[in-house]
């Protein structure tokens, strides 16, 4: 009899319980969503890469526009051709097979000058498309801004008796070469006024020293400022900004009577009532049997502030009592009242007069000046060796900030030269404070408060320690005043081998170190952070 054929049914169900090669089955089967996972991965990792550089492009592109846009406001064709050139410069053509066209790129003109971009392009799939997805869309919007606003720098700068040695002596190296050359002492007349310093150090008859670099740097810092400015000037009159200059020279004093504001008048010529022209001086000397301070008071004559007087001052009434540990101000310390009024004799400035003060030693640094534009040829004139921008004295760190928080107070005695706006624009105000040196004030020296050792008007015990420790108190308490004031940063400068940057510096600048704070070794180091300086006050910045 033959084999019987097997029902259909039977073989089926057969089938239908055997589990051999089902996972072949289903590996075949799940290979399609999983080629649409990896490749939706893959593609979209090239989106995000054509999106991270489309959108660096765009920067790029806005921030080219706006510079040389400048301070017009229109947006010519030359502007939205330097756009587009670096945005496709940025996002060349075929990356990631993607292209651009200038007709994706066209910028616009937004609020306060802004340039403004947003910019598109597609970016073609290489596993997507096999499910019907050709490419991918991506896009940036970005702007950039012109940060220039009116434009205040207040430079000060330490003019003590080191700044003529060349940069890389030490603090006693310094002073050695000072001595054993008789560098000091030194005389010039300036504007009919005997001027005394410290000669600067030369090397086959160029000149190597702090003084002469700083010079050199604050030149090239001028020539930036004045690219700034010029670019103000392609504006009309009433839209323009401006950059302005406050120099306040400083050692063991600083000199604000010969000042000279935008009228170019003295300040003691515009306030005489400001000043103390009585005072009450004290010099050491010694009699047959004992040595000891005899005090003196002495009224100058007209003829004498006008022929003699150097311009130099003793600071207004202050406190001893402002120490390291002080969070506030005495009512009675005036002169650390940036906004005090000079109205008696308290408060008023009283004229240096070294001739009472015996063998003390003495140093009155060049005028300041007042806040004011200035050209390039005055602002050079005024550093001038010859024109009585010399080195010498000791170092009183706090003196010269203590001048500048006048000088920026809007509430003060220099109010009307501190808008806070200037035809309708912001004004940034910057302290660049400058030193080759830590505090050195000594207690011997006849200095904006006089001898300390026995008039003990910072330190109450008369020594030079404690004379250190509270004028550094008052030198920070100062910083903190002026980074308090609207829109107004410092920057602090170690200048030489004799003044690593200390954390004092750090803390009274607006920043951390190599931000607000620098330390400069020589000569180029010091140039160099100037620049780095003028360029982080006038740059270009991305709004979004």
């Amino acid at each position: 009899m033959g084999k019987q054929i097997e029902h259909p049914v039977g073989l089926l169900a057969r089938l239908g319980k055997n589990q051999a090669g089902n996972t072949l089955a289903i590996v075949a089967a799940a290979m399609i969503p999983l080629a649409g996972m990896i490749g939706g991965g893959l593609d979209i990792s090239r989106g995000y890469l054509g999106q991270t550089r489309l959108q660096q492009a765009c920067d790029a592109g806005v921030l080219a526009g706006r510079k040389l846009m400048g301070t017009s406001g229109v947006l010519t064709s030359a502007v939205t051709d330097e756009v587009r050139k670096y945005v496709k410069f940025n996002y060349p053509n075929n990356y990631l097979g993607s292209t651009l066209q200038d007709a994706n790129i066209v910028p616009t003109l937004g609020a306060n000058d802004q340039i403004v971009l947003t910019v598109s392009t597609t970016v073609p799939t290489v596993i997507m498309k096999l499910f019907g997805k050709d490419d991918m869309t991506v896009s940036a919007t970005c702007s950039g801004r012109n940060d220039y606003s009116n434009i205040d720098i207040v430079l000060v700068l330490d003019t003590t008796g080191s700044m003529a040695c060349k940069p890389e002596f030490t603090s006693d190296e310094c002073k050695n070469w000072i001595y054993n050359n008789n560098r000091a002492d030194q005389t010039m007349t300036v504007d009919g006024k005997t001027v005394t310093y410290v000669l600067e150090q030369t090397n086959s008859g160029a000149n190597i020293s702090r003084m002469q670099a700083l010079r050199t740097a604050l030149a090239n810092l001028q020539t930036q400022m004045a690219t700034i400015e010029s670019q103000f000037n392609m504006t009309e009159q009433g839209k323009r900004k401006r950059v302005r200059w406050s120099i306040i020279p400083f050692s063991q004093m600083v000199n604000p009577g010969f000042s000279t504001g935008t009228a170019g008048t003295t300040l003691y010529t515009r306030y005489p009532t400001w000043f103390n022209t009585t005072g009450t001086y004290r010099a050491y000397t010694c009699g047959r049997r004992s040595c000891g301070y005899i005090e003196d008071e002495e009224g100058h004559s007209s003829t004498w502030m006008r022929d003699t007087w150097d311009g130099c001052v003793e600071e207004q009434s202050t406190s001893n009592s402002i120490t390291s540990t002080s969070s506030t101000v005495p009512a009675t310390a005036y002169d650390m009242n940036y906004n005090t009024v000079p109205t008696s004799t308290a408060t008023r400035w009283t004229v240096a007069d070294p001739s009472k003060v015996g063998t003390a030693q003495y140093a009155c640094p060049k005028a300041m000046r007042e806040m004011q534009q200035m050209t390039a040829s005055q602002f050079n004139d005024y550093f001038s060796l010859t024109n009585g921008f010399a080195a010498n004295g000791g170092t009183y760190l706090d003196i010269g900030l203590l001048w500048a928080a006048r000088l920026l107070s809007r509430n003060g005695n220099w109010a009307s030269d501190n808008p806070a706006t200037y035809n309708t624009y912001p004004v940034n105000r910057y302290v660049i404070f400058m030193t080759d040196g830590q505090m050195d004030t000594g207690n011997t020296g006849y200095g904006a408060y006089a001898q300390e050792t026995t008039w003990r008007r910072v330190a109450a015990n008369g020594t030079v320690a404690t004379s250190n420790t509270n004028h550094t108190a008052r030198m920070l308490i100062t910083c903190a005043a002026i980074k308090n004031m609207a829109s107004t940063k410092i920057y602090t400068i170690s200048f030489g081998a004799g003044a690593p940057l200390s954390q004092d510096l750090i803390d009274c600048s607006s920043g951390a170190k190599n931000e607000y704070a620098f330390e400069a070794a020589n000569a180029s180091d010091l140039n160099n952070v100037f620049r780095d300086i003028g360029e982080n006050i006038g740059s270009l910045r991305l709004a979004q």
